[in-house]
Order: structure tokens, then sequence, then C-alpha cells
């Protein structure tokens, strides 16, 4: 008898790093057998989700990181997950949330007002970007591997962090909460407060803030557990 298909993970990126960040995170989900869409943009996030949803008929699990958490939050709309779909007779639909140190605020809230701005970043022309991203982002891989990392982060629009959310899908989608405990990007006391925000059932890794890079295996390890707890049924 050949084996259920696994829920497809839309992985949604964080702010600074370019999606090669996070190839290492989806070949391995693909080695087993989970298929991978990666993307950033909310607006193409949803429509990601809808067209899996209502065109494939898929069971959808979100991985979202860092600022990516925002943006998943406001991709999935209750229509589209898998109890609401279920109790319409039909398949496929978000089923789980994942945040690996992720942001997580109520409707209404942004990054600003709900923060503040950090002192880990550099402000200019309407931009900013994280300060010596080698020990912020990436304090948990080896010194040479960090620094090549390092070395690639972009800067950002200031106007991500005045978006305002306007839809919050831990409200009506069970979630996980990967709390990063040497993370100095989003520190995990923040982290605790955002998986509390979510109801979210709670995993604290020894890692830094790109846990999906430096610890892929463990990430991968915790959405088996996931499917098996019920997030792919």
């Amino acid at each position: 008898m050949p084996s259920p298909e696994k829920p497809t993970v839309v992985l949604i990126q964080g702010t600074f790093q370019l999606p090669d960040v996070y190839h290492k995170f989806a070949h391995l989900l693909e080695s087993h057998s989970f298929p991978v869409t990666l993307t950033d943009d909310a607006q193409v996030v949803e429509t990601a989700i809808r067209n899996l949803v209502e065109e494939d008929r898929k069971t959808v699990i979100l991985v979202m990181h860092s600022y990516g958490g925002l943006v998943g939050s406001e991709s999935a709309p209750k229509s589209l997950t898998l109890k609401t779909r279920e109790e319409r007779g039909l398949s496929g639909g978000v089923a789980y949330l994942f945040y690996t140190a992720a942001f997580v605020l109520s409707m209404g809230q942004s990054v600003a007002s709900a923060v503040g701005h950090s002192a880990n970043h550099e402000h200019w022309d309407g931009r900013f970007m994280v300060r010596d991203p080698g020990t912020t982002l990436y304090n948990d891989l080896p010194e040479e591997e960090a620094a090549v990392w390092a070395d690639k982060v972009v800067p950002q629009s200031s106007k991500v962090k005045d978006t305002v959310m306007g839809r919050y899908a831990y409200g009506y989608v069970p979630s996980v909460y990967v709390v990063c405990m040497r993370d100095r990007a989003v520190l995990p006391e923040g982290q605790e407060m955002f998986a509390r925000m979510a109801v979210a059932m709670v995993r604290e890794v020894d890692a830094g803030h790109s846990v999906l890079l430096s610890r892929p295996e463990e990430m991968v390890a915790l959405l088996e557990e996931m499917v098996l707890m019920g997030g792919g049924e």
C-alpha cells in the first residue's frame, strides 16, 4: 500500500536574507517527500495557497521564519483552512502554522507599534539593515560559514515595519512555535510572547535566528512530528 501523501509546505522567508538561505532546508524537506513552495510576498503567498488548495486540493502547512510570520498570518483566509473546507465537504486546506523565530502580531498592529525600532538596525533613505549580521543572524554557524552568509544580506524597505496586520490566521488555524534559545535578532523572551499570542504549541531549540539553515534536520523532524499529530490529515 503506498504511503499517504504528505502535506505541501509553503515556506515563507523573513527579511534581509535571500532565498538561498532556505534551500538546504527546502531540499531536505523534498528528500522527506514534502512538496515545497518558497515565497515572501503576502499577495503571492495567498495566491500560491489558493492554487494549492482550490485547484490541487492539497493539504498545506505554512512554515514561517522571522518577518515571514506576519506575511504567513496575513495570507491564509479562513475559507482556505482545512477545517472550514472539510465542513463544506471539500478536500485540501491550510492545516497548520509553523512559526520559527517569527513575528506574531494582533489585528491592527505593526512591527513599529508593537515592538518599536530595534537597536540592531541601521536606517537610511527609507531602508534599514541589520547590524553585524554574522553574529545577529548566524551566531550558531561556524565563523567562516557565518561570514559567507553575512555578506549576502540585503537591506529592506522601512515600510515593512509600518504595515498593519489585517488578518491573523493563528486565530483559526492550530500552530506550533519554535523558540530559538540562542537567537540574537528576535530574543527568546520575545518569541515566547509571540507564541503565547498565537496560542501555539511550543518547541525550544538550541539555535540562533537562522534555524532553518543551521538546524534543518531538527526542523524537518519537528514537521514530521506535526504530521503525525494530525497536521497533515
